[in-house]
C-alpha cells in the first residue's frame, strides 16, 4: 500500500495586538530571549514610513548572541495590517510558512511566526485572514494556523481612559452621539482589542497602584470573560504563557465579548412577547453571578417586540446611564421600520447606525420570499412583524437594572 502524502506542516502564528505604547515591542523582546534554539519569524507592522519597531526588534535579535540569530524580521510599514496592509500580511505569512524565508529560495522551516501589529490594528480583521476563504476557496489557515490573539493592555492608560469615559468624574467628557460612519474614538478601539482576544496581558503594573491594577483586571474580565489574563511588569512574560499553548478557537474567540455571549445565549422563543421589554435572567445573570457579586459588573439583556421612538432612545443613551461601560445590539425604529438599527456604546461615545434591512421588510417589499429566510431568522420570526425586534446588551458597574429597564420601556411605542 502506498503511503499517503504527509500533510505539510503549518507553523503556528501568534499575533500581538495592543494600543500605542502598551508595550508590545517590550513583550516581544523578552520573548526573543526565550527561543530555546527554535527558529522564529517576526512580522512587525508600523503605520509610519520608517518602521522603528521592526528595526528595534531586529537590532535586539542581532545583539543577543547565537541563541537568537535564527530569527527573521519582516517589516510592514506605512499602513496597518488590518486594513491597507492586510493582503501584504497574508502574503508574507503564507510565504514564511511555505518557504521558511521572507524572500528567496526555500530554507529551514520556521517553528513559530509572531506578528506585532501597529497600535491601531483590530484583531478581528487579522483573524478573518485565517477563517474567511477567498473566491478561490483558500485562506491563510491552509498555510499556517492561528495560535492566539494576544492583546497587551497598558494598565495606567486603560485605567485613566476608563475613569474619563465611564466614571464621569469631574473633568470627564460629556457623552456624545456619533453618527454612522463617524471616526471611532481611541477608547472604542481599545475596548474592541480587549473583546477579541485569547490572552490579555496587563502591562506596566509597576507604574500603577494595586487598586488600579485590580480594577483594570476586573473591567477586562467583564468585557471578555473567556480570555486568560496576566498582570505584567516591564513586559516580562514567559514564552510558555504566550506561545506554547494554542488558544484560538474561531467560534469562541470571535464571540468571546460579553455582549456577544449574552446575545448568543438567548434561546429562540424566550422573551418574544409583544409587550414591554424584558430581561432574560438566564443570559444576564446565571453565568456571571459570582463575578457580579464580587465586583458589581453586570450585564442586562433587553428584548422587546415593539419599536422604539428613536428620538427618545437617543436622548436616553446620550444622557449617560450611570455605570454603563459597553452596550451593543439591534434596534427597531418606529420612523425607519425597514432598516435594522444598531447601537454601540463605548464609555461616553454612543453610535446609532443602520446595519441592513429586516428580513420582514425584504419580504414585504418583494425583495425576498418567506422560503428564502435562513434558519436563524425563522427561529426569530414572530408574527405580525417577523424578525423586527429590540435585542440589546448593557454592561456596566452597579447598573440599576430596574431603572434602566423602565427607562427603555418608556422609549417603546
Amino acid at each position: 500500500m502506498l503511503n499517503e502524502p504527509e500533510e505539510p506542516k503549518r507553523p503556528p502564528v501568534t499575533v500581538l495586538c495592543g494600543f500605542l505604547g502598551a508595550g508590545k515591542t517590550t513583550v516581544l523582546q523578552h520573548l526573543l530571549k526565550q527561543t530555546d534554539g527554535e527558529r522564529w519569524a517576526l512580522v512587525v507592522n508600523d503605520v509610519g514610513a520608517i518602521n522603528i519597531d521592526a528595526r528595534q526588534v531586529a537590532q535586539r535579535a542581532l545583539g543577543t548572541g547565537e541563541r537568537t540569530r535564527r530569527e527573521e524580521v519582516v517589516e510592514l510599514e506605512n499602513g496597518c495590517v488590518c486594513c491597507s496592509l492586510k493582503d501584504e500580511l497574508g502574503e508574507s505569512l503564507a510565504e514564511l510558512a511555505l518557504t521558511g524565508r521572507p524572500k528567496g529560495p526555500p530554507g529551514e522551516p520556521f517553528d513559530h511566526l509572531i506578528v506585532e501589529t501597529t497600535g491601531v490594528a483590530e484583531p478581528r480583521a487579522i483573524a478573518q485572514l485565517f477563517v474567511q476563504r477567498n473566491p478561490f476557496g483558500r485562506s491563510l489557515s491552509d498555510f499556517a494556523r492561528l495560535n492566539a490573539l494576544v492583546t497587551v493592555v497598558d494598565a495606567v492608560h486603560f485605567h485613566r481612559l476608563w475613569r474619563e469615559h465611564v466614571a464621569h468624574e469631574p473633568g470627564a467628557k460629556e457623552r456624545s452621539l456619533a453618527a454612522g460612519g463617524a471616526q471611532r474614538t481611541l477608547f472604542e478601539l481599545l475596548l474592541e482589542q480587549v473583546e477579541v482576544s485569547d490572552l490579555l496581558l496587563v502591562n506596566k503594573c509597576d507604574l500603577a497602584s494595586s487598586e488600579q491594577v485590580a480594577q483594570v483586571l476586573t473591567v477586562i474580565e467583564g468585557l471578555n470573560p473567556r480570555a486568560e489574563r496576566h498582570a505584567l511588569e516591564q513586559g516580562q512574560i514567559s514564552r510558555e504563557v504566550v506561545l506554547d499553548r494554542a488558544r484560538f478557537v474561531p467560534q469562541e474567540t470571535l464571540t468571546g465579548a460579553r455582549w456577544l455571549r449574552s446575545l448568543n445565549a438567548l434561546a429562540p422563543g424566550v422573551a418574544r412577547s409583544s409587550g414591554q421589554g424584558v430581561v432574560n435572567p438566564r443570559a444576564s445573570r446565571a453565568s456571571s453571578r459570582d463575578f457580579e457579586e464580587k465586583y458589581g459588573l453586570r450585564s442586562l439583556v433587553y428584548q422587546a417586540r415593539r419599536p422604539f421612538d428613536r428620538e427618545k432612545f437617543g436622548t436616553l443613551v446620550r444622557s449617560g446611564i450611570p455605570g454603563l461601560v459597553r452596550a451593543k445590539g439591534f434596534c427597531w425604529w418606529a420612523d425607519l421600520p425597514d432598516e435594522m438599527g444598531f447601537l454601540s456604546v463605548a464609555g461616553d461615545v454612543v453610535r446609532l447606525d443602520t446595519l441592513n434591512y429586516w428580513w420582514a421588510a425584504l419580504i414585504e417589499n418583494g425583495k425576498a420570499t418567506r422560503d428564502d429566510r435562513p434558519e436563524m431568522i425563522r427561529a426569530l420570526w414572530v408574527e405580525p412583524n417577523g424578525d423586527r425586534r429590540q435585542e440589546l446588551v448593557f454592561i456596566g458597574q452597579n447598573l440599576d437594572e430596574n431603572a434602566l429597564r423602565a427607562a427603555l420601556d418608556q422609549c417603546l411605542l
